[in-house]
């Protein structure tokens, strides 16, 4: 993942992330984002339907943008609820977030990377 990908990714004021599942369709609203590595971190605070369907369907869409620019990021969702990466997070974000229970860590392992800006060329970015 580029340097420019990474910026896109933490500076978007919009984000969503899609799942499939049972019922279908969900699709959320993002507001906590980090990257480690080449992975997305992501922080479940509420997202029940979203818990169910990763469960039965790791395939995901991750989308961030602000304006008109931005990237969907197609991947392999990993629901963590123990281990390092679990509580390392439930210490950190219960610093920034007092009044929050995290409930688990969604870590996204990206598949593909794709500019969603009008006239780009719909190529991944990452392949």
């Amino acid at each position: 993942m580029n340097e420019q990908i990474r910026r896109i990714i933490i500076g978007s004021d919009s984000r969503a992330l899609a799942t499939s599942g049972p019922q279908g369709v969900n699709v959320v609203p993002i507001s906590v984002v980090e990257l480690i590595g080449d992975e997305v971190y992501l922080y479940d605070f509420f997202m029940h339907k979203t818990a169910e369907n990763i469960q039965v369907e790791p395939q995901v869409a991750f989308t961030c943008w602000q304006g008109f620019h931005g990237v969907q990021v197609k991947a392999t969702a990993v629901y963590e609820t123990n281990g390092e990466v679990y509580e390392t997070a439930v210490i950190k974000m219960k610093k920034r977030f007092k009044d929050r229970t995290l409930r688990a860590v969604i870590r996204l392992i990206p598949t593909a990377i794709y500019d969603i800006a009008p006239g780009s060329s719909g190529e991944n970015l990452v392949g």
